[in-house]
């Protein structure tokens, strides 16, 4: 029953793959091949979903070892990073459930975007989602699981700039974007201390050795999966990129923020070791739980409520995992992912009446929450405009500095060459053009050895030769093919090689 596993993410990647050569060889387009892209994806997305099912049931029959590994993908010294799976557990649940809200959201879409341009991307987009989150849920290592935790983000993307027609999606798509690359960088962060602590990368290994890391080791390792877990979870203070999100056509967004509850889930034992840790859970839930309750009461739209909603709860999780009721917490994530996505197929963009400010909260935080408390203005003025900021002082530096030091040339239209032919005998040697012209040492050396070869070059290449010149140009010739084979030979290669690496290091 083990082997199961690989067709759960793999049918989806199959879909992937026939959308795929049909849309780059031009047999899918247009109305036509609706259908058959749509069973693709459904179909291919119901078998995955009835492999994880019949996964399941083996869990529950002891049927399952627990791990199945199919081959090696990276050692190196003591790191061995394998290419395996977990067949038991709460990974084995949450990933039925997830095949199973896929499928159906393939299923609902197929009526929903008919005869719309970017119908087959959109059913590819979403095959290739659902197998990043599933080799998030079913990976047994770390590094399996930031390649579907990466791999779901750039899906994220492409379905939030669906529309990227319109300038705004695509502006959403690349703030969201980048937003969950922070997440990334203390998963990445994560990783590495788990290796350089624990010497392995695998979630069974890390569980075990839990107990014998410091309150320190646990500390940092907990905090860079939190970290992690915040930027994907949307929590404060990366919640702006979840009101992002409202026009995607799938609850892509929905799904991505209950895997931050599922990594710290997975993290029970490290995060028990951490109390630092674990109070930061629950004071950046508890933040995120008051921030969505007001801001939930000023939405206008089913889809922007249900949005709040569900990450209010998504944040009650971290506080439940911040005291201790990590079942709780689980439990709590399948019964909400699953309500979630279906509200979300169900209500589409259907409006509401606008709240009424005295009668939900107060005047003030009413007008905060219109504002969303500034959070995005915050992003930008902290990271954005620094950046930008940054780059504009280094343009500045390398245009005016660097490139005179070097003696570069101004960026300008470059002279054509009128013919192959010399010059005629006795006429005037061709002006230097702009081009041609430079400052600074390395400049003046460039342009003297440019010199040296157009004589060269117009002396015994281009002009017909005499007899004599013609035995000297042959002697030349002779020599320069004798001193090309002398240092193409191995050792001086790689001689060359180690040269080259002692002085750029």
């Amino acid at each position: 029953m083990d082997a199961l596993v690989i067709l759960i993410p793999l049918l989806p990647l199959l879909a992937v793959a026939v959308i795929g050569t049909g849309l780059l060889f031009g047999l899918l387009q247009g109305g036509k091949r609706e259908g058959f892209t749509a069973d693709m994806a459904t179909w291919m997305l119901t078998l995955s979903c009835l492999m994880a099912m019949a996964l399941l049931g083996g869990d529950l029959l002891g049927k399952n070892h627990g791990y199945f590994s199919v081959g090696q993908w990276l050692g190196s010294d003591s790191l061995n990073v394998r290419v395996n799976f977990t067949t038991t557990g709460f990974n084995v649940g949450l990933a039925a459930l997830l095949s199973l809200l896929l499928a159906l959201t393939s299923r609902f879409a197929t009526a929903a975007l008919h005869r719309q341009a970017g119908f087959h991307r959109f059913f590819a987009a979403l095959s290739l989602f659902a197998a990043a989150v599933l080799m998030v849920v079913l990976s047994a290592n770390l590094v399996g699981c930031l390649a579907g935790w990466m791999l779901a983000e750039v899906c994220g993307y492409l379905m939030v700039a669906y529309q990227y027609q319109q300038p705004q999606a695509t502006e959403n798509a690349t703030r969201v974007f980048i937003t969950q690359r922070l997440g990334d960088a203390g998963f990445v962060l994560g990783i590495s201390l788990c290796y350089a602590w624990t010497d392995s990368v695998n979630w069974a290994q890390l569980q075990a050795s839990a107990s014998e890391l410091s309150i320190g080791q646990a500390t940092g390792i907990g905090l860079c999966f939190a970290l992690a877990a915040f930027a994907k979870a949307a929590l404060v203070p990366f919640t702006p990129w979840l009101a992002r999100t409202l026009d995607e056509p799938a609850p892509v967004s929905l799904i991505m923020i209950h895997l931050g509850v599922f990594v710290v889930v997975a993290l029970e034992a490290v995060f028990m070791q951490s109390p630092f840790a674990r109070a930061v859970l629950g004071l950046v839930g508890f933040a995120t739980v008051a921030y969505c309750y007001i801001i939930g009461k000023t939405q206008t739209t089913m889809q922007g409520s249900l949005l709040f909603s569900a990450l209010a709860q998504v944040a009650l999780m971290f506080v439940e995992c911040a005291f201790g009721l990590w079942e709780l917490a689980s439990w709590h994530l399948c019964a909400n992912l699953t309500v979630c996505c279906l509200q979300r197929l169900t209500v589409a963009d259907a409006f509401k009446p606008a709240a009424q400010a005295p009668a939900l909260v107060s005047v003030r935080l009413y007008l905060l929450s219109l504002q969303q408390f500034w959070l995005d203005q915050i992003a930008d003025w902290a990271l954005v405009k620094p950046v930008r900021g940054l780059a504009q002082d280094l343009s500045y530096v390398d245009d005016r500095i660097i490139d005179r030091l070097v003696g570069l040339p101004s960026v300008g239209v470059f002279p054509l060459p009128a013919g192959y032919e010399g010059p005629e005998s006795g006429s005037e040697p061709p002006q230097a053009t702009p081009f041609a012209k430079s400052s600074g040492l390395a400049g003046k050396l460039t342009e003297w050895l440019s010199a040296l070869l157009h004589w060269f070059e117009e002396r015994l290449v281009l002009r017909s030769p005499g007899k004599q010149t013609s035995t000297y140009g042959r002697q030349i010739g002779h020599a320069v093919n004798q001193f090309e084979q002398v240092i193409l030979r191995p050792r001086y290669l790689v001689l060359f090689v180690c040269i080259t690496f002692l002085v750029a290091f």
